[in-house]
């Protein structure tokens, strides 16, 4: 599994949002801030929505708002909710039968990795890429 740049703009814009707390922040701006191509951002937000993540009000001093603590959102729930479920190899993510499975020198290997992976992944949260995330200039 290859995380997309769709992932990553997600988080981005959930980092913009959080950044912001209770304001409405139009999709332009986050966009801008975010360096997110302006016409794909209303997918993304449309994704982050389902959970409840964030909310949007349309027209003058609409946008969209984070709805929950940033805390509460892993990076690895945002993965999961644009790209599935996460597998380091197609073997582990259940796309292949695999006539080597429980024989593969490399299934231990690629376990292990991908336990490592998703534990920094499930550990870090919005929140934490909040102070971590330099400031481009505003608007």
């Amino acid at each position: 599994m290859e995380i997309t740049r769709k992932a990553e703009y997600a988080v981005s814009a959930l980092v913009e949002l959080a950044k912001h707390p209770g304001e409405f922040i139009s999709s332009k701006v986050i966009a801008s801030r975010q360096e997110i191509p302006v016409n794909f951002l209303p997918q993304i937000i449309a994704l982050l929505g389902s959970p409840g993540w964030v909310t949007g009000v349309r027209g003058p001093g609409g946008g969209v708002r984070l709805e929950v603590d940033p805390a509460e959102i892993t990076i690895k729930d945002v993965i999961e909710l644009i790209e599935g479920p996460i597998a380091i190899t197609k073997c582990l993510a259940g796309e292949i039968d695999c006539p080597r499975e429980g024989r593969c020198p490399m299934q231990s290997v690629w376990m292990e990795a991908q336990e490592a992976f998703v534990k920094v992944l499930r550990t870090r949260t919005i929140a934490d890429l909040v102070g971590d995330t330099p400031e481009k200039a505003e608007d």
